[in-house]
């Protein structure tokens, strides 16, 4: 199609910070890609490169096609790496850093090793870590990384989202009162974890506490036993929670007191000729999490509100 020439070139010359980036990157020549990106920018009518022998920048309308355009090139990608699938076998070793904790432990490694065990010829290595990895650096294959992410050369596609919600056990609320607003916070134990403050919405109304209990832990699960045993309130993420939610050893507070939409990404290095087990590996968890968040149930279908 006319409307997709020299899309993935534009594309590709942002992600890499240059034509002779690009070029290497698509494995055409330098002149070939200005050419196609020139002929884009004379389609749309509009400058969307200022070019000096220095640098590269976006223009105002650089900036906004960019948004949409990055969305198409991903697409196509995938497209073609779908299409490869039918006449490749994925072989080799692959590395993979993932974030500790629950979120790595009970559903991310668990599906590579689904991935491991459909194709016998790859061999994984799977990294827990909680520190920012270099990923190219480092030689990992890619990453899974979670929240808002930083301005970088690497490709990014998102694989699902999580909450954070308040519980407590029923034991707990049963001793100190059923909660229905968040100024009711203030009378309770509170148990602390990771977030300095405690941030809710409700349409227009908004909330914002610091909690005090007698408990303290960075670690959801640590949190989920406390709150489990009767000790307080916590705040977690739903993946912690859900668990312990389907055995009825805690309930979730204020439920439509809602709170902003985390979400996962897969991250990896830019690059046209990705090895045929990384793109599957990739596919193969977009495809396990495509229907929602395995642990929000009925909930996985919640639209994101931000990061």
């Amino acid at each position: 199609m006319k409307e997709t020439q020299g899309v993935l070139e534009f594309v590709r010359v942002i992600e890499t910070g240059s034509f002779s980036a690009a070029a290497h990157a698509l494995e055409m020549s330098k002149a070939y890609v200005s050419q196609r990106v020139s002929q884009l920018e004379d389609r749309l009518g509009v400058r969307l490169l200022q070019r000096t022998t220095r640098k590269l920048s976006l223009t105002e309308a650089g900036q906004i096609y960019y948004r949409y355009a990055r969305e198409v090139a991903a697409q196509l990608q995938e497209a073609e790496d779908r299409v490869r699938d039918f006449r490749e076998t994925p072989k080799g070793h692959l590395r993979v850093t993932l974030v500790d904790g629950g979120l790595g432990e009970w559903y991310l490694a668990p599906a590579l090793a689904r991935f491991a065990a459909q194709n016998q010829e790859v061999s994984l290595e799977l990294d827990m870590s909680s520190r920012l990895v270099d990923i190219v650096a480092e030689g990992f294959d890619f990453a899974i990384r979670v929240g808002p992410l930083p301005d970088s050369s690497l490709l990014a596609r998102k694989l699902t989202t999580f909450r954070y919600g308040l519980y407590a056990s029923p034991y707990y609320l049963k001793q100190h009162g059923i909660i229905t607003r968040p100024e009711q916070l203030a009378g309770h134990n509170c148990l602390s974890g990771a977030a300095q403050r405690w941030q809710l919405s409700r349409g227009a109304e908004t909330f914002t506490c610091k909690p005090q209990g007698s408990w303290h832990s960075k670690s959801g699960q640590a949190l989920i036993y406390a709150a489990e045993v009767g000790l307080g309130i916590v705040r977690t993420a739903s993946f912690y929670a859900e668990r312990a939610l389907v055995k009825g050893r805690i309930i979730e507070i204020l439920p439509d007191w809602s709170q902003a939409l985390t979400p996962v990404w897969i991250v990896y290095p830019s690059g046209r000729n990705q090895p045929r087990r990384v793109t599957a590996a990739i596919n193969f968890l977009l495809d396990e999490f495509r229907g929602g968040p395995p642990w929000e149930g009925s909930r996985g279908n919640e639209q994101e509100t931000g990061s």
